[in-house]
């Protein structure tokens, strides 16, 4: 009799907790949010962007001229700055552009901005190392033309082998030396593991460029490491640069309408913000007039009022120091 009391009264404790419980779940489901809180606002994303099918983040070449060639807006004016030069082409209807630019030795900091016609930007950089003395290495590891092959295996396998033998380069400061192996600390804190060998050669680059061996190599240097990525990922080095790491450029790129003219400056308007922008051009300016695609150079007092610009520099608080301007639009 006291076990039959004794299971009941656990009965309905339980029933009576699952009731509430329901209750409670209940009131949380129907009371109104706190109007304090809000949802998080997501980040706006750009109206458009840059994609690039070549060349990649921290390419090799052999030779001073690199093709730049992707994908973007349609119509979108594409200025591409690099060290000692600035560029500008127009992406085609369907959005491709392509551009052949000139490299200096070492590394090449390069800036890609896209603009369309109201204004609104978006930017891409990247990194690209020129070596005349690596393209005898390029040479070596190149093949003859190969037949596509027919199965989806073979060919995702060709794809590896062809990234393989794209030289890369990897710059950092030499953190460890072993015997066959450079290690290094890049400017972003990532480790690097790097081979060399008898063979790799060496730069050590100042105001007087100096052969040296691998040997000389010491821990605390910065250098460029250039190679072919092995299939475990490491880099396979040929030839290593000794030298100074770059800050980061400031050029930039900007889209905008001459509200007043001068011979040596410009009052211009941002065309995205409307915002007020002074543009001086520095003692070396480039001027281009674009007209029916072809680019012609003039004067910077031939600007005139209305005209639109895309010019090419560095941004101080007041004043944008232009180092190239196209004339894109003129009334």
């Amino acid at each position: 009799m006291r076990k039959e009391v004794l299971y009941a009264i656990l009965a309905g404790l339980t029933l009576g907790l699952i009731v509430a419980f329901g209750a409670y779940r209940a009131n949380i489901a129907l009371s109104p949010k706190n109007p304090g809180q809000s949802e998080a606002t997501p980040t706006p994303k750009p109206e458009f962007a840059i994609t690039l099918a070549g060349p990649s983040n921290l390419d090799v070449f052999g030779e001073n001229t690199a093709s730049l060639s992707g994908i973007t807006k349609a119509n979108a004016f594409v200025a591409v700055s690099v060290e000692e030069e600035d560029y500008l082409t127009q992406a085609d209807t369907k959005g491709s552009f392509e551009v052949s630019v000139e490299l200096i030795g070492g590394v090449n900091q390069i800036v890609i901005t896209a603009f369309d016609e109201k204004g609104s930007e978006v930017t891409q950089k990247l990194l690209l190392v020129y070596s005349s003395e690596f393209q005898k290495y390029i040479t070596e590891e190149e093949s003859p033309g190969q037949e596509e092959p027919d199965s989806i295996r073979e060919r995702v396998e060709q794809k590896v082998s062809q990234a393989l033998k794209s030289p890369k380069a990897l710059l950092g400061t030499v953190t460890d030396i072993s015997e066959n192996t450079l290690q290094i600390k890049s400017s972003g804190g990532e480790i690097e593991q790097i081979s060399v060998s008898a063979d790799t050669s060496a730069l050590a680059m100042g105001n007087t460029n100096k052969e040296v061996k691998v040997a000389d190599v010491a821990i605390g240097d910065y250098i460029v490491a250039m190679g072919f990525m092995n299939g475990n990922g490491v880099l396979d080095t040929k030839r290593i640069l000794i030298t100074s790491p770059d800050e980061a450029t400031n050029r930039m790129a900007i889209f905008v309408k001459v509200s007043e003219d001068n011979n040596t400056s410009l009052t211009t308007q941002i065309i995205r913000t409307g915002e007020d922008k002074k543009v001086s051009p520095q003692r070396t300016a480039a001027i281009f007039l674009i007209s029916e695609g072809e680019a012609s150079k003039i004067t910077f007092a031939r600007i005139n009022l209305d005209d639109t610009l895309v010019a090419i520099g560095t941004d101080a608080s007041e004043t944008f120091t232009a180092r190239t301007v196209f004339v894109v639009g003129r009334p």
